[in-house]
């Protein structure tokens, strides 16, 4: 291990090595997080649109909930294009 080139292959190795443990483990936590804000997404959405409180949506508090989403989301882009247009 006396030659440069041995040193930075050992390194890089090395370096490999931690990242193939290091990124999963990222990954994972990540995966965590997503599965924590869809169910608070999820509670709050039920909380909202349940009107019969039975604890699950029928079809009608769920059209109600998508009529909702359409409308932010027409809100959205509308602004984005007034948005654009000033540019």
């Amino acid at each position: 291990m006396k030659k440069l080139s041995s040193k930075i292959t050992l390194l890089a190795s090395v370096l490999a090595v931690a990242c193939m443990f290091t990124v999963p483990a990222v990954r994972a936590a990540d995966e965590a997080t997503k599965a924590e804000k869809k169910a608070k997404r999820d509670a709050d959405n039920l909380k909202k649109y349940d009107a019969n409180k039975d604890g699950k949506l029928d079809e009608k508090e769920t059209a109600a909930m998508k009529a909702d989403q359409d409308k932010m989301k027409a809100e959205k882009d509308a602004k984005k294009k007034a948005a654009d247009e000033k540019k």
